[in-house]
């Protein structure tokens, strides 16, 4: 889901970064119930974590901005602890062609500048933002397409001209009123994907890490959007692959974007995957944390992460999860999406996980923060996460026997973290036991009325308490 203006409800160092806030050594009470073990296995390795993170900037880029200010560059990497930046290829990018022949590039004939009535902020409003983020330490920068350029559609527009979204079968026989890029248009479109990594490696000062050709291709929307089939998107992906091959571009291309549901996702992953050429130039299968209808959150279930997973498997393809949003903006929506994320890495072994919009004008469950600083819930559980697992972890084996907790344990060189949320309604206590515990560990606590607290710290074999509904993270050494 990408909402629009007015849509409504449609839709630290690696650890030394600003410390949580700290409470009284004394505060947390010893446990008086049984202890559960969390078992640890170092010697069983998952994915690697490249990051955490979300789209856009200070405010919306269908807003006035602003689009950054220090206050929020220091929110969102120094405190959330965010490595990934997404952003969209502005639709105004390439208003008109640059030239007649799309082997021909003239970077000087590309949109950064001009404001374009009906289409998103011009690049060179986003430019300020992007490189705050990569001064202060962000390296990892993905960029989705929503639509081609008006004039490379057969309905000449960004979106499907009515005030519905819809999910439309791909028309193999398009007419002018086809949300649709043109087969012609291929060449011309894969020209326009390597000027933007080229003017943002130019503008922002370093290489676009990834670029997917299509955000949520089988939706028609009423924004900024573009309708192919699995095969569509296949010979696409191939146009794009030679393209960025023949010019040495080091962007990885990732797909399909499409909505966390099954049967979508399959039908527009395998004809990727299945096809030798256009698998050569996929790097990352990615999907969406929606329902069915592309609007509501999902914790897809573990079974439908897992068959994901495997289909890039095989290919050592890793999955990541680039949008999500929609959980209620309260304590109850945090946990949700608490669990969602501890879904998606545990059986979708996703190595990159990207919320929706990072902040927005007014607080919202589409938004972790407001443009003026105010942060939500799911905020201080997103910094559970992003803040301590940092890019190059390796999630490791861990497991329990009460089914209430749900952990995830990661090492990083000689650091180990683990990350565990009490869904249950009960306060439990633990000790964490196995072969990669640390000797001991910081404690910091997500729960109806602290922030990402730091408590006392624990030693390795002590019992720590996780209160009911919260999320605890422990960062130890070895």
């Amino acid at each position: 889901m990408t909402t629009q203006p007015f849509l409504p409800l449609l839709i630290a160092t690696l650890f030394g970064l600003t410390a949580c806030k700290k409470t009284d050594p004394g505060t947390t009470p010893a446990p008086t119930t049984p202890s559960v073990d969390v078992t640890i296995n170092a010697t069983k390795t998952h994915q690697t974590i490249v990051g955490f993170g979300g789209f856009g900037a200070q405010n919306v880029y269908w807003s006035g901005g602003p689009f950054t200010s220090p206050r929020f560059v220091r929110d969102i990497v120094e405190d959330l602890g965010c490595t990934i930046i997404r952003d969209e290829l502005p639709t105004s990018f390439e208003i008109q062609n640059d030239n007649a022949d799309p082997n021909v590039t003239d970077l000087n004939a590309y949109n950064l500048t001009r404001a374009v009535p009906g289409h998103h902020a011009p690049f060179a409003d986003r430019v300020p933002h992007l490189k705050a983020m990569r001064e202060a330490g962000v390296q990892t920068f993905i960029t989705s397409v929503w639509s081609p350029a008006p004039w490379m559609k057969w309905n000449n527009r960004i979106d499907n001209g009515t005030p519905n979204n819809s999910a439309p079968g791909y028309n193999a026989n398009p007419t002018t009123a086809s949300n649709q890029l043109k087969v012609s248009n291929y060449e011309e479109f894969a020209e326009m994907c390597v000027a933007y990594c080229r003017i943002f490696k130019r503008d922002v000062g370093i290489d676009l890490y990834a670029l997917s050709i299509q955000n949520e291709p089988r939706f028609s929307q009423f924004y900024q959007s573009c309708v192919y089939d699995g095969p569509a998107l296949r010979d696409l992906l191939i146009v794009v692959g030679r393209r960025f091959k023949k010019e040495n571009i080091t962007t990885k291309l990732f797909a399909p974007e499409d909505v966390g549901w099954f049967d979508g996702v399959k039908g527009m992953t395998l004809p990727m995957l299945e096809n030798a050429e256009a698998r050569s130039y996929l790097s990352i299968v990615a999907t969406h944390g929606y329902a069915l209808d592309g609007v509501l959150p999902a914790s897809t279930d573990a079974t439908t992460w897992q068959t994901m997973y495997s289909w890039g498997q095989p290919y050592n393809l890793p999955m990541w999860m680039t949008e999500t949003s929609g959980h209620k903006n309260n304590h109850a929506g945090a946990i949700d999406l608490a669990k969602a994320m501890y879904t998606a890495l545990r059986f979708g072994n996703v190595s990159a996980w990207v919320f929706w919009t990072l902040s927005e004008e007014q607080l919202s469950e589409y938004s972790l923060l407001s443009s003026n600083g105010i942060k939500s819930k799911r905020y201080h559980v997103s910094k559970q996460y992003f803040r301590y697992v940092r890019p190059g972890a390796v999630r490791v084996e861990a497991a329990t026997t009460d089914a209430d907790l749900l952990p995830l344990a990661f090492v990083n060189g000689g650091l180990s973290t683990l990350v565990i949320t009490n869904i249950g309604t009960t306060d439990k206590a633990i000790r964490v036991k196995g072969n990669g515990t640390a000797t001991q560990y910081k404690v910091y606590q997500t729960t109806a009325s602290d922030n990402c607290v730091e408590k006392s710290p624990v030693k390795a074999g002590d019992s720590v308490t996780i209160p009911a509904r919260s999320v605890l993270t422990l960062v130890g050494g070895n």
